[in-house]
C-alpha cells in the first residue's frame, strides 16, 4: 500500500506522536511515518530496561521522559513477572485465572513479584510541555486516569488509540465504557477497535495457538478521533494530519477520502479525486477493523 505523501507531495504534514508506555513490543504503529521523516517522538516509558530498547531502535532523535504518569499523587506500582503487564492496579485472578496462557499464579506473566510506592506526574504538569497530534497509550488500566489529568494536553491532539479492557483484568479498574464517555467529554469520537484479544476459557484451548482466544474478547485497542460531525472545527493542517495517520497507520481510506474532500473544498484543490484514482488500482482493500490480535 502506498503512503498518502504520494498523493499530498509538498503538503504532506509532520506528525507529533506520543507514545505512553512506549515499551517495545513489535514495531510500533507510528515506525513507517517515523522512518520517512515524517513524525517528531515524544516517548514516556518508566522502565529504564525499555528506555535502554527504545534508544537502540530510535536513537537520540526523540524527547524521552522517563516517568510514571497519573494524577500527580503517589501509587503503589504491581510489578509483575512479565513487565508489560505491571500496572497500578492489582490483577483479578477472578478474572484473569478463568482463561488460557493468562495467569496470576507462580510462573505466571500476571504474577506479581513485588510492589513498590512510585510518585506520578501530571501530564499537563510536564515542561516544557508536550505537543502531539497523535496519541498512543498503553498503561494496563491507567489510561482514563492520565487522559483525565491531560485535558491542557489534549487540546490539540487529532488521534488517540488507547488500549481498553472489556473485563476487569485488574481489580476496580476502569473499562472500555468508562473511557469512552471520558473522550465524548472531550470532543472525540470512537473510530474503530483493532487488534481485539481474546483467550480461551479454560481448560483447553482448541487450534494450535493457545494465545489465539475464540468467543471471549478481553482487551483492544481503540482508535478515537476527533469530532468528523462537526468537521469545521478542523483547521485545514489538522485534516491533513489526520488523513495522514488515518492512511498510513489505519487504513481508514474512507474516512480519508472524506477528509480531502472538505480540504479539496477549502483550498480548491484535487486531491480526494487522485485518492480515489489510486485506490481504484487495488481489487480490494484491507480492511484493518475488529482484527483479532495475533500472537506468536
Amino acid at each position: 500500500m502506498f503512503s498518502l505523501s504520494e498523493i499530498l507531495g509538498e503538503a504532506s504534514p509532520s506528525i507529533n506522536v506520543l507514545d505512553i508506555g512506549a515499551m517495545i513490543e513489535g514495531e510500533p504503529r507510528y515506525f513507517s511515518i517515523y522512518q520517512a521523516g515524517a513524525a517528531n517522538l515524544t516517548l514516556i516509558e518508566p522502565n529504564e530496561n525499555e528506555v535502554g530498547l527504545l534508544h537502540k531502535v530510535f536513537g537520540d532523535a526523540p524527547r524521552y521522559l522517563h516517568c510514571f504518569l497519573g494524577d500527580g499523587s503517589s501509587a503503589t506500582l504491581h510489578l509483575t513477572r512479565y513487565p508489560g503487564c505491571a500496572s497500578f492496579f492489582t490483577p483479578d485472578p477472578t478474572v484473569i485465572d478463568n482463561f488460557v496462557a493468562i495467569d496470576t499464579g507462580s510462573g505466571g506473566n500476571f504474577e506479581v513479584e513485588k510492589t513498590m510506592t512510585v510518585e506520578t506526574t501530571r501530564l499537563d504538569d510536564i515542561s516544557p510541555e508536550v505537543e502531539a497530534d497523535y496519541v498512543k497509550i498503553d498503561v494496563q488500566g491507567s489510561e482514563l486516569q492520565i487522559l483525565e489529568n491531560a485535558t491542557k494536553s489534549l487540546e490539540q491532539v487529532l488521534i488517540i488509540e488507547a488500549e481498553v479492557e472489556f473485563l476487569p483484568i485488574y481489580k476496580d479498574q476502569p473499562l472500555f465504557g468508562d473511557l469512552q464517555i471520558f473522550m465524548r467529554s472531550q470532543g472525540f469520537v470512537l473510530h474503530k477497535l483493532i487488534d481485539v484479544a481474546s483467550r480461551c476459557f479454560m481448560p483447553q484451548y482448541f487450534g494450535g495457538n493457545r494465545h489465539a482466544g475464540m468467543s471471549q474478547m478481553l482487551w483492544a485497542d481503540a482508535v478515537f478521533v476527533r469530532d468528523f460531525s462537526a468537521l469545521k472545527n478542523y483547521s485545514t493542517p489538522e485534516l491533513l494530519k489526520t488523513a495522514y495517520v488515518m492512511h498510513d497507520m489505519y487504513g481508514s481510506f474512507d474516512f480519508v477520502n472524506y477528509l480531502l474532500g472538505e480540504y479539496d473544498l477549502r483550498e480548491e484543490k484535487s486531491l480526494a479525486l487522485r485518492y480515489s484514482e489510486k485506490l481504484a488500482a487495488y481489487p480490494e482493500l484491507p480492511k484493518f477493523m475488529l482484527n483479532m490480535k495475533e500472537f506468536v
